[in-house]
């Protein structure tokens, strides 16, 4: 078969699921068109999760821009038709469903025509339309308004302009009318209440295998044995880790704190420096970091950190993780610590709150309250990692390999 990954933006995880699913295809016999805004040249250059495909006959890559009318990164509807059709594409998924949404709309009001052959969705935008929640702290949407103007407007709204709503879209647009064959969801509990055509997709939070090793050795060589001494001087029970870039929807800001709070704790920040964001920091960091430095409790490695081997030593050399996110969906960060069979502290609220209550993979906190993440965090401490062991075990069988490669099998050759 000829399947299509269509992901017009590569920045973040779409690389990541193409990588993988693109891998699975092709191991499965099948030949993949991975459609993105960007040239042959670029994809080597700059993405290096891609390196491994550069030998293989059955990966392409084709510039959806050249498939745009304006050049633009994203395709209508007619212009996407015209891909498949002249690629001869048996199925095609979206990376990133939400990132279509003005054209399914236009399939549905008869504006475009239906697509090409099988058409399969992953959407991660879905809280606001079930189960309700804000995707920063998972509190449930209200239905009425702080005033009777403002719930009236509400109200006409859901009359008038029902067919902007999200229930509309996914429930009727994606699903009853069929405009997509499935629409898949990262959130386990949309799948507990609605059935086929939504189902739950084992989410892809890492590659399978370290790309491109040679090119990755020097963080390991530099980073290694300085971040063993740490832990080792720390001890693993104290130590706080933060991977990735410093940023406030992970909660930069709450893991400096915390390890403020709580005189016996030693950060490590595993990844690239904080960057500038509209949303502000609840704490000064600069402050913070500039304490705990002096203190002897601050190490970072200021980079993005690429080595595979260095990402096991960081997960594994901990004892338990701590998840500080304001964004409450899934979080790749919290399952990379579950793959190590690290148990997790994170807030008692939206997914990862549920998921950790519901299959016991460790403690919960108030959302953004650092006095009870410091109270949680101390009495986390003084219970066996051991006691969560076989609840995670068997929770993450579900995010395996071999369970993601029968789950887009199914959907994409069946």
């Amino acid at each position: 078969m000829n399947i299509l990954l269509y992901a017009p933006i590569l920045t973040g995880h779409p690389q990541v699921y193409c990588r993988v699913i693109g891998d699975i295809l092709v191991e499965a016999g099948h030949s993949v068109l991975i459609a993105a805004a960007s040239d042959a040249e670029t994809v080597w250059r700059d993405w290096t999760d891609f390196a491994p495909f550069a030998d293989v006959n059955a990966v392409s890559f084709v510039d959806t821009r050249t498939f745009s009318a304006m050049h633009e990164a994203h395709l209508s509807a007619e212009e996407l038709i015209h891909l498949q059709k002249r690629y001869q594409v048996d199925s095609t998924l979206f990376i990133e469903g939400d990132w279509f949404r003005e054209q399914f709309l236009r399939i549905d009001a008869g504006d475009a025509p239906r697509l090409h052959g099988r058409n399969v969705a992953i959407c991660s935008r879905v809280n606001r339309w079930y189960p309700r929640e804000d995707e920063r702290g998972g509190k449930t949407l209200p239905i009425f308004g702080p005033t009777v103007r403002q719930t009236l407007g509400r109200c006409k709204r859901a009359v008038f302009n029902y067919k902007d709503s999200d229930r509309y879209f996914y429930e009727t647009v994606l699903c009853r009318k069929g405009v997509v064959n499935a629409l898949v969801v990262k959130d386990e509990r949309i799948t507990e209440k609605y059935g086929p055509p939504i189902y739950w997709m084992p989410e892809i939070y890492r590659v399978f295998d370290d790309v491109c090793k040679n090119e990755k050795k020097e963080d390991w060589q530099q980073l290694a044995e300085p971040i063993r001494e740490y832990i080792q001087k720390a001890g693993a029970e104290n130590v706080l880790l933060y991977f990735g870039t410093g940023t406030n929807y992970k909660g930069y800001d709450y893991f400096l704190k915390l390890a403020e709070l709580d005189s016996s704790t030693f950060a490590l920040h595993a990844g690239a420096p904080e960057r500038y964001e509209p949303r502000g920091m609840a704490f000064d960091t600069a402050m913070l970091r500039e304490t705990l430095r002096q203190q002897g409790r601050l190490f970072e490695t200021n980079a993005f950190v690429e080595s595979q081997d260095l990402v096991k030593l960081l997960f594994n050399s901990i004892e338990r993780f701590v998840s500080t996110h304001r964004l409450t969906l899934s979080s790749g960060t919290m399952l990379q610590a579950l793959e190590a069979g690290k148990p997790v502290l994170a807030p008692r609220t939206g997914l990862v709150g549920w998921r950790t209550e519901k299959y016991q993979l460790g403690e919960t906190y108030r959302y953004l309250d650092e006095q009870d993440l410091a109270r949680a965090w101390k009495l986390f401490r003084q219970k066996p990692a051991k006691l969560y062991e076989d609840q995670i075990r068997k929770y993450m069988e579900r995010f395996s390999r071999g369970a993601v490669r029968l789950f887009f099998l199914e959907q994409l050759c069946s």
